[in-house]
């Protein structure tokens, strides 16, 4: 699967990652993955939210060898033997809390669900990320199209679901533009990490 769009100058082209590619890009993308989400390099930093790194250099290795959630990968033809952004594609029949997570006192969430499919056919959206040199350029969108339509036609998938913090307006906003719905849905932000008390996510879908 290979998908390519215009960008300035230059051709964003998304395709499936693969084991080796840890060797040439493992590190890219654990730079990636980190500065884009805690650093103040680009717009999706929360480190002011949470304190640790988003991945591990460990665990970049192991989702590139994930066969069950597949991973997307970025490159820009302007500068083709690096990443630009990555995207991860979860089935949601692997996660048996995904939305009925037992609150705790800290805690006071309507746990309702706007589940419409059952979940062998939704795709949860992960490790969203995209190099902060190159943001606010479509990387981002066009690794979710892509991400969208292989869920749909090589996973059958017909229901894409999101998880964003609440305080992350600017996100969640930029996840509605593409199509994605906020039906009110929240869970919370279990992480001993978090800087902030009070830290929930709010559930996103989008119909494939």
């Amino acid at each position: 699967m290979t998908a390519t769009t215009e960008n300035s100058a230059s051709t964003v082209v998304v395709r499936l990652a693969r084991p080796e590619d840890d060797a040439l890009y493992g590190d890219d993308i654990y730079r990636i993955v980190n500065t884009a989400y805690r650093s103040d390099a680009g717009w999706t930093n929360e480190s002011h939210l949470v304190a640790k790194d988003r991945i591990s250099r460990t665990e970049v290795k192991l989702v590139l060898a994930d066969t069950i959630n597949p991973v997307l990968l970025a490159f820009s033809t302007s500068s083709p033997a690096k990443v630009i952004g990555t995207l991860q594609l979860d089935p949601v029949e692997h996660y048996p809390d995904f939305g009925h997570y037992t609150g705790s006192n800290g805690y006071s969430f309507d746990y309702s669900t706007a589940e419409t499919v059952p979940r062998t056919e939704q795709i949860m959206l992960g490790l969203i990320s995209v190099d902060p040199t190159q943001q606010s350029r479509g990387t981002g969108r066009k690794l979710v199209e892509a991400g969208l339509k292989h869920a749909r036609e090589v996973m059958g998938r017909k229901q894409a679901v999101v998880y964003v913090l609440f305080q992350r307006t600017e996100l969640r906003e930029w996840y509605q533009r593409i199509g994605f719905v906020d039906y009110g849905e929240k869970r919370p932000f279990l992480d001993v990490n978090s800087k902030q008390e009070g830290l929930h996510f709010s559930v996103l879908r989008l119909a494939l």
